[in-house]
């Protein structure tokens, strides 16, 4: 009998196993556990939360094996990396606070066109709304460059939108990159650092997470 899931907006739903069957590996690696929380680096393709065309997602398939599972921020489907959820109501408060106090910290690597400088901060309102990235180049070279980029604000695509406002738009993002988009396979996009306050024993807890096999090749381009 399939488990019934309550889905991130509230309503009932019966998760698709589809490949990642029991018993079966999935497709993510877990970073750290505890009876509270559960930090994931999610690889690029796959979905955080179902859309509109059915396919498995990260939620689903936790919460088709967990006993709870609470869903507090995101990551675009074509992005990488990290990403905690809640495996118990308690945590929940305490997670949505960080995230909505902005006392969580997230810290990507990005790959651009161009070089936007040594340093910066990008702040042009997204959908009507105050915006702030910021940056730091990692390496350089004539065509492209690695940046390490942290979210002031947590607004749709908000990197990739910055980035591309800039004239530096991210590599392999078909949707704001314009030809950028063609020219890597997948998004150069991933969530590697994680800093926050444990909602529960209140311990400040850090992960990092390498860049995957499929986009490392292209930030060694850069070094």
């Amino acid at each position: 009998m399939a488990m019934v899931a309550r889905s991130p907006s509230g309503e009932t739903s019966v998760p698709r196993a589809g490949r990642y069957a029991a018993g079966v590996s999935l497709p993510w690696r877990e970073v750290f556990r505890d009876r509270w929380l559960l930090v994931v680096d999610k690889p690029s393709g796959l979905p955080v939360q179902p859309d509109r065309e059915g396919r498995d997602n990260l939620y689903d398939l936790l919460a088709a094996r967990e006993r709870y599972v609470g869903l507090h921020h995101r990551l675009d489907t074509p992005a990488s990396g990290l990403l905690v959820l809640a495996l118990d109501r308690r945590a929940n408060a305490g997670l949505a606070r960080a995230f909505a106090e902005r006392t969580a910290e997230r810290g990507y690597l990005v790959a651009v066109v161009g070089d936007p400088g040594p340093s910066g901060r990008w702040s042009t309102p997204l959908d009507g709304r105050s915006a702030g990235t910021r940056f730091e180049r990692l390496a350089t070279s004539r065509r492209m460059s690695v940046l390490r980029c942290w979210l002031e604000t947590g607004r749709t695509h908000q990197i990739r939108r910055h980035a591309a406002e800039a004239g530096h738009p991210v590599l392999g993002d078909r949707r704001h990159g314009g030809a950028a988009g063609r020219a890597w396979k997948r998004l150069a996009l991933h969530a590697t650092d994680l800093a926050l306050t444990h909602p529960v024993t209140g311990s400040l807890i850090a992960f990092e997470a390498p860049p995957p096999d499929d986009l490392a090749p292209l930030l060694a381009r850069a070094t």
